[in-house]
């Protein structure tokens, strides 16, 4: 690959990932992988990497691939046009030092094309029920935001707390049983844990402070009289809200008078 082929095929990727970004940002879809508080950053970052790409993209040569992919050409052929130096007597001329400069271009462009190729290749989804076993469900340790500033109790009306609220302010009561016989009304989706009793099972929704890097699983306990829903369904629960211990951990349990199931919302996640 000659110098020009590589900073061509470099800035191709850099384009490539770019508009991949605007295309989420626009389609919504980015809020499946980073909080929303980050989307500035991340119109900055991919605007950048155009700019970058434009920076190593030769105009006349864009327009040659373009002629070359019109007639039936490969991106190669209309790469190379234009890349002729004029001839040199490189008899005798060791190349050696040009083989690992373009093995170097070829392990550098693969690098920078693995974010690429792997966003075509795995499929698009929010985090779901099917992570928790990896992520682990958090129903009792504090949250904070960071080592300095913990996050404070909530005082919306309790059918307006949504699971991080519950669980943050079970968290930080001195006495959780203050919050025993008010209402919850919360959606989730569903987990089932051997831990617990017959007829209970977890609705729970993930936090994300950052990105899915640092997404954490919450949950409240339901006790139901319903058939439990499957597992990984979207719910939306209502009932009053008592204690229940797993091992010697208090945590919120809703004796459910309605399970319903819904769609899985447009932004999964809960951000601290």
């Amino acid at each position: 690959m000659t110098p020009r082929m590589t900073r061509a095929s470099r800035g191709l990727v850099l384009l490539a990932l770019g508009v991949l970004i605007l295309q989420r940002i626009w389609a919504g879809t980015l809020v499946w992988f980073v909080n929303p508080r980050t989307l500035a950053l991340t119109w900055m970052a991919a605007l950048g990497l155009i700019a970058m790409a434009g920076s190593l993209l030769d105009v006349r040569q864009l327009r040659r691939i373009a002629v070359g992919a019109g007639d039936g050409s490969n991106l190669a052929t209309g790469l190379q046009a234009g890349d002729h130096e004029p001839h040199q007597d490189h008899s005798g001329h060791d190349h050696t030092g040009h083989d690992h400069a373009a093995a170097g271009g070829y392990y550098s462009l693969v690098v920078l094309a693995l974010p690429l190729i792997m966003a075509l290749l795995v499929p698009s989804k929010p985090l779901d029920g099917g992570a928790v076993a990896n992520k682990g469900l958090n129903t009792a340790r504090p949250l904070v935001r960071d080592a300095v500033t913990t996050l404070k109790r909530t005082e919306k009306p309790p059918e307006q707390r949504n699971i991080l609220e519950w669980v943050r302010n079970f968290n930080y009561a001195a006495d959780a049983s203050v919050y025993a016989g008010q209402t919850a009304d919360v959606t989730g989706f569903t987990y089932f844990d051997t831990r617990l009793a017959p007829g209970q099972f977890i609705v729970a929704r993930y936090s994300i402070s950052c990105c899915v890097a640092d997404a954490m699983a919450l949950g409240m306990v339901v006790q139901s009289d319903q058939a439990a829903p499957v597992g990984n369904a979207w719910i939306r629960v209502r009932g009053p809200v008592s204690l229940v211990k797993i091992g010697d951990q208090p945590m919120p349990l809703i004796k459910a008078v309605s399970v319903d199931g819904i769609g899985a919302p447009a932004d999964p996640y809960l951000y601290p």
